[in-house]
């Protein structure tokens, strides 16, 4: 039953903090009820020369204005409210709608956060933490993550995972030896993308599941602040409409922080049991095989303020290689070949010019290299951030 798989999670994690803790004061010191708002938004162009629309139609330029506003809501001391909305303009101008998440927030502890609702999955850093434009130093996402704010020709290997249930999330300091973070949750899980096969994993939130199972995953990382984080995270969960078939993903991230120069990236696999038939000797030879996706990406980023001219201070330049593979490019079996021909390699060229710590001018080029060597295209980015 779910409600024992739940229980059985939560109560696992939990054993996990062994640090003692206090129940909730009946009088709480902070002021119930108090709202703050946060978030971020964007302005980008982007040129392309064989960008579409819906109705592949070419498309010469292509303009894009989101807001996306954060609210936090101090129900007491011990419970947090948080949610995040995203305002954005569509294809025809009409302004579409997407609650990217809201949850609650449990303080147990000093250490421990247990989180309800739909939330970003720590998985990685990207997701959870840089996917914000003001944030994210280049002006597009890295070339494994498809479906937010779109990916060209490339096709992602992953997407920036949200989903719907609970997670437990310590924090251990260890004192002169740094901090060691643990996330661990439990959550809807992904479904099977209609399709005359299972190939097809879709990980977007909804209302309901579409079998009786749930996803579980984690990450474990270990920070010596300010300067260095590496963190490991797992994933995984059944997908298929009748819960045989399983999708698994692993993610390496690492980040160092210097003075004036950064550098992150992450390696990303996963596993996707997949159905299908094939013809053998004029026989239908039904099977299931396992079929990977996988990719990696590294991002420096240096400030001029190094070299101590002032009017150089606000400029940072920016370099991120990615390189994305897949067994369903065809190279399995012949029928499976969605990803054919938009798999490869990418490099963004970037300068940006800081105008407030939270506000920032991005200029990007991007240049990908595809497989196939056919459909590569270059993109053209200028993008006014901000947080606030």
């Amino acid at each position: 039953m779910k409600t024992n798989s739940i229980s059985t999670a939560v109560a696992s994690a939990l054993l996990l903090s062994a640090a003692p803790f206090t129940f909730a004061q009946e009088n709480s010191s902070l002021d119930i009820g108090r709202l703050a708002i946060a978030g971020y938004g964007d302005v980008s162009y982007i040129a392309q020369d064989n960008l579409k629309d819906d109705q592949g139609n070419a498309v010469q330029n292509n303009v894009q204005a989101r807001f996306i506003p954060i609210f936090l809501f101090q129900m007491s001391e011990k419970i947090h409210i948080e949610s995040e909305i995203e305002f954005s303009t569509g294809q025809d101008g009409e302004t579409e709608t997407e609650l990217e998440y809201i949850n609650m927030h449990y303080y147990l502890n000093d250490n421990t956060i247990i989180t309800a609702g739909k939330f970003l999955l720590p998985f990685g850093q990207f997701s959870a933490n840089i996917h914000p434009s003001w944030i994210n130093k280049a002006a597009s996402t890295p070339g494994i993550y498809g479906g937010h704010g779109g990916n060209g020709s490339l096709n992602g290997v992953t997407t920036v995972m949200n989903d719907t249930g609970i997670n437990v999330s310590n924090t251990w300091n260890l004192g002169g030896a740094g901090r060691l973070f643990t996330d661990f949750y439990v959550v809807s899980g992904p479904r099977q993308e209609a399709g005359a096969h299972g190939g097809g994993v879709e990980f977007e939130a909804k209302k309901g599941d579409n079998n009786d199972s749930f996803a579980y995953g984690g990450r474990v990382a270990y920070a010596f602040l300010p300067e260095w984080e590496i963190g490991v995270s797992y994933y995984t969960g059944p997908y298929s409409n009748d819960g045989d078939l399983n999708y698994s993903a692993y993610n390496v991230d690492f980040n160092w922080n210097g003075t004036f120069a950064s550098v992150r990236g992450e390696i990303f696999g996963s596993t996707a049991e997949t159905e299908g038939e094939i013809e053998v000797n004029g026989e239908i030879d039904e099977f299931v095989k396992d079929f990977n996706k996988n990719g990696w990406y590294i991002q420096g980023a240096w400030q001029a303020r190094q070299l101590g001219k002032a009017w150089l201070n606000p400029v940072e330049l920016v370099l991120r290689y990615s390189d994305t593979s897949s067994d369903f490019d065809g190279s399995v079996i012949e029928e499976f070949d969605e990803d054919a021909g938009r798999m490869g390699s990418r490099v963004y060229y970037g300068v940006n010019y800081w105008l407030e710590p939270s506000a920032v001018l991005k200029f990007g080029a991007e240049t990908t290299s595809l497989d196939n060597g056919v459909n590569s295209d270059d993109r053209l980015f200028l993008q006014l951030a901000f947080g606030f």
